[in-house]
C-alpha cells in the first residue's frame, strides 16, 4: 500500500515538474477569455511622465510591418500594464503613441517595456 501511494505521488510530482518547464518556453497572455501562445517580440518603449498624466510609445525596430490589429503589450510597474491593438499598420523604424492615461502606482519608472505575440 505504501509503494503504491509513494509511486502515485511520485508521478504526479514528475508530472507537474514537466508542465512547468513546458509551460515556461513561451508566455500566455490572456485577454477576453481566450489564450494565446506565441514568441514575444520585444519593442523599444518610452515612458514620459507629467505630474498627473503619462503617455508610452513603442518604436518598431524589426524589419517588417507590424499588421494592424496586432495587440501591443506594456507594463511599466505592477500597477500600470495593459495592451492595446494596434489602429494602422506601423512600419519599420516608426514609433506610435500607444496610451496615455492617470499614473498609478509607485516607480521605478524607468523599467518601462512593451512587446507583441508573433
Amino acid at each position: 500500500m505504501k509503494n503504491r501511494f509513494f509511486l502515485a505521488i511520485s508521478a504526479i510530482v514528475v508530472t507537474g515538474a514537466l508542465l512547468l518547464s513546458a509551460t515556461a518556453q513561451n508566455p500566455i497572455i490572456s485577454g477576453g477569455g481566450q489564450y494565446r501562445v506565441g514568441l514575444a517580440v520585444y519593442l523599444p518603449c518610452s515612458f514620459s511622465k507629467g505630474s498627473d498624466f503619462y503617455s508610452i510609445s513603442v518604436t518598431n525596430t524589426t524589419n517588417q510591418t507590424i499588421p494592424a490589429g496586432t495587440m501591443i503589450y506594456w507594463q511599466v510597474n505592477s500597477a500600470m500594464k495593459g495592451a492595446e491593438a494596434l489602429s494602422a499598420p506601423l512600419p519599420a523604424a516608426s514609433t506610435t503613441q500607444l496610451v496615455q492615461g492617470d499614473v498609478a502606482g509607485n516607480g521605478p519608472w524607468q523599467n518601462a517595456r512593451a512587446w507583441y505575440l508573433k
